[in-house]
């Protein structure tokens, strides 16, 4: 970790947010789920109303950003306070070099200083040295010990709600 430091994102960061963000989507084979620039970016992250926080990581020598870790608070009714992990994502090229570790350890950290009872993040299920990078670290695979599964409502499904007549 030496050639590497691990810090705050600021609002300038988000340019290489986003093209990490692609890499992220294309390695999980969705390049075309992206559907925000850096500026949706600079607004919801570092707005009037920030809806997330982030770490990067970058190479001392150039500067250059090559990972970050994108989170945001939550809550369970319960336990408490709780962080949710977005997304993970290091360049392959700067792999198995203690970067994701240790954007992983600055995650847990925030998490721990607001004093959340949970870090939560999802895995898709093909991505076995994740999930086994995850598990030797301690996480539980909740569908595997709880049965919980991961929903999601779109827009499109979220106004047909809301309009919904009781």
């Amino acid at each position: 970790m030496e050639r590497y430091i691990i810090r705050k994102a600021i609002k300038e960061d988000c340019e290489a947010i986003h093209r990490l963000i692609q890499e992220l989507a294309d390695y999980e084979k969705m390049p075309d789920g992206p559907q925000i620039d850096s500026k949706a970016l600079e607004q919801d992250g570092f707005g009037v109303r920030p809806f997330f926080e982030a770490f990067v990581a970058s190479e001392k020598d150039s500067n250059q950003i090559v990972g970050f870790a994108l989170y945001f608070f939550t809550y369970s009714t319960w336990q408490g306070k709780s962080l949710y992990m977005e997304d993970i994502y290091v360049q392959p090229q700067h792999r198995r070099k203690g970067v994701g570790l240790s954007l992983f350890r600055s995650v847990s950290q925030a998490a721990l200083t607001e004093d959340c009872v949970r870090l939560n993040f999802s895995v898709l299920n093909w991505n076995l040295p994740s999930i086994e990078f995850y598990k030797s670290l301690g996480a539980l695979d909740l569908t595997e010990k709880e049965g919980w599964h991961c929903f999601r409502m779109n827009r499109c499904e979220m106004e047909q709600l809301a309009q919904r007549k009781v």
